[in-house]
């Protein structure tokens, strides 16, 4: 799709087709509005956008949601907010970094959250942030005497969460979607309490570093590290969740799930002709605990390969289909909009 680069607003309008380990064939529709807030030739602003999807799966599960990255006038501010609701059976292999590939159960929940994160610019590219967070889980159903009644953890029950958050960022990037240069530093501590609203009382940290390098013809290299860990009374759907498509692609997300996550994942990116591209990645990490530490386990990995088709030509928002493999037991097709990082 050609972007009329003569307007300052751009939509695109398609039918929602995907597919993930964790939906199968999923269908509905989406619809996404990029545009600048100041002019379209403004080079120190990125592209904004607000994305809205509703889609059922094959394996019965239905989400409906919106969210949007706002960058201001010479990104002074930058707003990111999302609002979703998800009815989603879903697999749970019990809780830890050693559960076993072939048991597991199915469970049902539903849910609905949005959250708010307004971030200010202090120093060129440096930001700090506020924001709010809220979810809601009113429907858990489960197996009496399985595994998922059996396991120890928080959150068999309907719950919610509320919670305040600051961050702190780095961001040199120079694409929204598809960044040929530069790195992005993030940070997030958020603390959810009974006084504000929250069933449990508990905090989560999230720091996520990323490099992208071109190298030559528009090649490029690009790496995440990512970590996410929980700290009190972590409810179990605010556990990490170890795979996924923005994880370590061709493991299911939330096979392995615990207190703590860490992951890196390295991306090689080669335009091959027209808007297509091809992509190489790996992956390595796993969950971990105090009783389960980092180093004490053996690290899971994947490795595969995707193409893109480029759908906004200026702006570089792909079409990607991945397959990321570990294991018979896990591996698995992607087909979604943008990338993994």
């Amino acid at each position: 799709m050609k972007q009329d680069t003569s307007r300052n607003v751009n939509f695109l309008v398609l039918p929602a087709v995907f597919r993930t380990p964790e939906t199968g064939w999923a269908y509905g529709a989406s619809g996404q509005a990029t545009f600048k807030t100041s002019h379209r030739n403004d080079t120190l602003t990125r592209t904004s956008f607000i994305s809205a999807f509703g889609v059922w799966t094959e394996r019965g599960q239905n989400i409906q949601a919106t969210d949007a990255v706002i960058y201001f006038p010479k990104e002074k501010y930058i707003l990111y907010a999302d609002i979703s609701h998800s009815y989603f059976p879903e697999n749970f292999w019990g809780i830890g970094p050693q559960t076993k590939d072939d048991w597991h159960e199915r469970y049902i929940s539903e849910q609905y959250g949005g959250s708010v994160h307004l971030k200010e610019k202090l120093f060129k590219r440096l930001f700090i942030g506020q924001l709010y967070d809220y979810q809601n889980v009113f429907k858990i159903n489960y197996n009496t005497g399985a595994i998922f009644d059996t396991t120890k953890f928080i959150g068999k029950s309907p719950y919610q969460i509320s919670g305040l958050g600051w961050s702190v960022s780095y961001d040199t990037r120079n694409k929204a979607f598809w960044p040929t240069k530069g790195f992005y530093i993030n940070t997030i501590f958020t603390s959810y309490t009974k006084n504000f609203g929250s069933t449990y009382d508990f905090s989560k940290w999230t720091f996520d570093a990323r490099i992208y390098q071109k190298l030559f013809l528009n090649h490029i290299l690009a790496a995440q590290f990512y970590n996410y860990s929980t700290f009190g009374e972590t409810p179990m759907k605010n556990l990490a969740r170890f795979g996924g498509a923005d994880n370590i692609r061709g493991f299911y997300q939330g096979r392995l799930r615990d207190k703590n996550m860490a992951s890196f994942i390295v991306e090689y990116r080669a335009p091959i002709y027209w808007r297509f591209s091809l992509v190489a990645f790996g992956g390595i990490g796993n969950v971990y605990s105090e009783k389960n530490p980092l180093i004490n386990n053996e690290f899971r990995y994947s490795f595969g390969g995707g193409i893109r088709l480029c759908v906004l030509e200026k702006d570089k928002l792909n079409i990607r289909i991945d397959y990321g493999y570990y294991s018979k037991y896990n591996s698995g097709f992607y087909f979604t909009l943008g990338e993994c990082f």
